[in-house]
């Protein structure tokens, strides 16, 4: 199946793409696709992000939500909640919501690493953050597959 990630913030949506293993094997790593700029509309970000997913003939959507390190929910959390509900609104697809915490500490951590300036880190950090949202997204349906297989064994 292939998903769309969505990591959405008050000024910028990052998106990432990827497949899940057909077997429980480890997930294929997603790759960043693009950084959508909010604007004053809602619809016309979400059509924006559809008109993306439609190119990358996504099946699914993934959505950041963006939990406290003790697991509750803030402002933020609400806002992503709200956002998913909007997006279920506008596609038939499947939309699921996945703890997004530490991703965007992940998605810096990488792109320091790789050496990228931080005018580029700016630019991209958004659809790196949603590419690690996918990445433990997939890692978690992986494990859960596996621990289903070894509890049938």
């Amino acid at each position: 199946m292939r998903y769309m990630a969505i990591d959405y913030g008050s000024k910028r949506i990052g998106l990432a793409a990827g497949d899940a293993p057909e077997n429980s094997g480890d997930p294929i790593l997603p790759y960043p696709v693009a950084t959508v700029t909010r604007s004053r509309s809602l619809g016309h970000d979400i059509g924006e992000i559809l008109r993306l997913a439609e190119k990358e003939k996504t099946q699914a959507f993934v959505i950041g939500l963006p939990l406290h390190a003790d697991g509750s929910h803030g402002a933020s959390a609400q806002a992503a909640t709200e956002f998913a509900s909007a997006v279920k609104k506008r596609t038939p697809l499947p939309v699921e919501m996945f703890n997004e915490w530490g991703t965007t500490l992940d998605a810096e951590e990488i792109m320091l690493d790789a050496d990228v300036s931080r005018a580029k880190r700016r630019e991209r950090i958004d659809r790196m953050a949603a590419a690690s949202i996918l990445t433990g997204f997939l890692r978690h349906q992986a494990n859960q597959k596996r621990e289903a297989e070894n509890a049938v064994s």
